[in-house]
């Protein structure tokens, strides 16, 4: 059967934390055979502590552990995970190590050499990271969205912070595909575009896929027909992006685009607001997220739905790595729309008299923007 026809076997969609990591840590429990777990984020706290002991429990059982973190993400307790995870025969590497995190060497995916040839590559790779957010379990289920592995994206009730996000699990013969990328990434070689990509799954692991998923994106968009919705924790477009999006809405295209009122980074909500009076005055509607941290990233155009980890910001366009699942189920695309009009409902629609009226906040957003290129 041709892979068009088998896309994924299943699509499941969460919104909530507690019932992602709930399903999640059940599926470990029940792994055979191995697990590849890759996150930009994680800490030694005590959601990070369950997934420790869910993947410490699968290696006694006999299960091959794979553990991939981030350097920068991971730097604030991702030591501790990594020293309890390798206490019980857990394979950890770091990707990308900050130059002083000396300790994190003998983790890290490199080419080889001695220590000035790895410190003088972690200093040319420092603003590159690892951004992506997934597990596999048994080459057969896949994790993604835009959980970490951190406590803070739990309710306040369940001890977190409240952070809002979405999460997506897949199973079928594609996750293999994805596999065969985390793979790559392990071991710092090549990776050879496989044929569900950019089909049933987007990624940027390579110049070539970097240049093809922007392009992409932006011919999406300016290709739009009914609407674009867009979900993102940082919004910070390039140019190209920000007229792609002007010229839809003139073809009379409806945008909604939905962002953080408050931002676990504590600027950007001032760099977003640069950006409100173009979209504003062009008919764009921008809304504002109210409850929590949102940190979710969707993009919905037409009858695409994407859900991952890739935000509207020069970051995720030219410097992070990423994964976002395309939905192909009619049903899980409804419940996507679903979730957006939810987060529609708690967000308050901004205005242009609303946008950037104190005059610190003006200058705080336009100082970001001349550095936006590394945000």
């Amino acid at each position: 059967m041709p892979l068009a026809a088998q896309g994924w076997q299943e699509e499941s969609l969460y919104n909530s934390a507690e019932t992602f990591f709930s399903a999640l840590l059940q599926n470990l429990s029940n792994a055979q055979v191995s697990i590849d777990l890759e996150t930009y984020i994680f800490n030694y706290d005590s959601l990070g502590k369950q997934v420790v002991q869910a993947l410490q429990q699968a290696q006694r059982r006999g299960v091959t552990v794979r553990v991939l973190m981030d350097g920068v993400g991971s730097y604030r307790s991702g030591s501790k995970a990594a020293e309890a995870l390798e206490q019980s025969g857990i394979a950890v590497k770091i990707f990308h190590p900050l130059p002083w995190q000396i300790d994190h060497y003998a983790r890290a995916a490199q080419k080889r050499g001695d220590m000035l040839d790895k410190l003088l590559f972690f200093i040319s790779r420092i603003n590159q990271r690892d951004h992506r957010k997934l597990c596999i379990v048994d080459h057969q289920q896949l994790w993604s969205g835009s959980f970490n592995i951190s406590q803070s994206h739990l309710s306040l009730e369940a001890g977190g912070e409240g952070w809002h996000d979405y999460g997506v699990s897949t199973s079928g013969s594609l996750v293999a595909e994805v596999g065969q990328h985390f793979d790559s990434l392990w071991n710092r070689r090549k990776h050879l575009n496989n044929e569900g990509v950019f089909r049933y799954y987007w990624h940027n692991y390579g110049l070539w896929s970097r240049r093809r998923k922007n392009q992409l994106l932006l011919r999406h968009i300016r290709k739009a027909s009914q609407r674009i919705w867009i979900v993102s924790a940082y919004f910070a477009p390039s140019t190209s992006v920000v007229r792609a999006l002007i010229a839809a809405r003139k073809r009379g295209v409806e945008v909604k685009i939905i962002v953080p009122s408050h931002s676990d980074v504590g600027f950007f909500p001032f760099l977003t607001a640069t950006y409100y009076a173009d979209l504003l005055k062009a008919g764009i509607r921008l809304f504002e997220y109210q409850p929590g941290i949102l940190h979710a990233k969707y993009l919905g155009v037409d009858d695409l739905h994407l859900i991952g980890s890739t935000n509207f910001n020069h970051r995720s366009f030219l410097h992070d790595l990423e994964l976002d699942i395309s939905l192909h189920q009619p049903q899980s695309k409804r419940q996507l729309c679903a979730f957006f009009e939810e987060d529609l409902s708690q967000s308050i629609e901004v205005s242009l008299e609303h946008s950037n009226n104190k005059f610190s906040e003006r200058w705080l957003g336009l100082l970001a923007r001349v550095l936006r290129y590394w945000m």
